[in-house]
């Protein structure tokens, strides 16, 4: 039986974050499909506590380039491999009781070829926010959207106190690459 990796976005409660913008993420594997894997862990079969507590929802941006993985070793390997790579770029990410990028300080943002491969999702979100926009978005506006940049101006298209779950769903990502991948996703 194949396994999958799977990344759970947490609360804000999880802890404290490194960047305000960028939430704390539970990386798993299962050899259940991972939207029932959420399930069990929100009703607490074999769930972690800090998932049990704090889960949020499923975040195929962060996990749907992987494979399914012939053994469940291999999964808990690239599920281990995932939470280091999230923690270099900003998140903090939790995986069999290590937090990986708790006290991390300097991350790298991810950049066009890494965004690549996740190229739906950044459109996808783009899309939302234009739909959920006051008023008309640009590719810089959009971009900056995604990031879930603040100031005054986010008030001219969103309701900041209550976004669509697009608006910051990308913080992690440089904002020169967002900007390329929605500008291609207007043509």
């Amino acid at each position: 039986m194949s396994s999958r990796v799977y990344v759970i976005e947490l609360a804000r409660a999880a802890g404290r974050r490194r960047d305000p913008r960028i939430p704390w993420v539970y990386v798993g594997s299962s050899a259940r499909d991972p939207e029932i894997r959420f399930a069990q862990h929100r009703r607490g079969y074999r769930s972690s506590g800090i998932v049990k507590r704090f889960a949020l929802h499923l975040r195929p941006d962060l996990y749907d380039d992987l494979p399914a993985f012939r053994s469940s070793a291999a999964a808990r390997e690239a599920e281990q491999e995932r939470a280091r790579e999230l923690a270099a770029c900003g998140f903090v990410a939790h995986s069999d009781g290590t937090s990986y990028g708790r006290d991390a300080g300097a991350w790298e943002e991810w950049g066009p070829r890494r965004l690549e491969v996740v190229a739906r999702h950044v459109e996808q979100s783009a899309r939302e926010l234009s739909e959920s926009s006051f008023t008309a978005l640009d590719a810089d506006r959009c971009a900056a959207l995604l990031r879930g940049e603040r100031g005054f101006w986010v008030a001219d298209h969103l309701d900041p106190a209550d976004p669509p779950p697009s608006y910051g769903r990308f913080a992690h990502v440089g904002i020169a690459a967002l900007r390329e991948r929605v500008e291609a996703a207007m043509r």
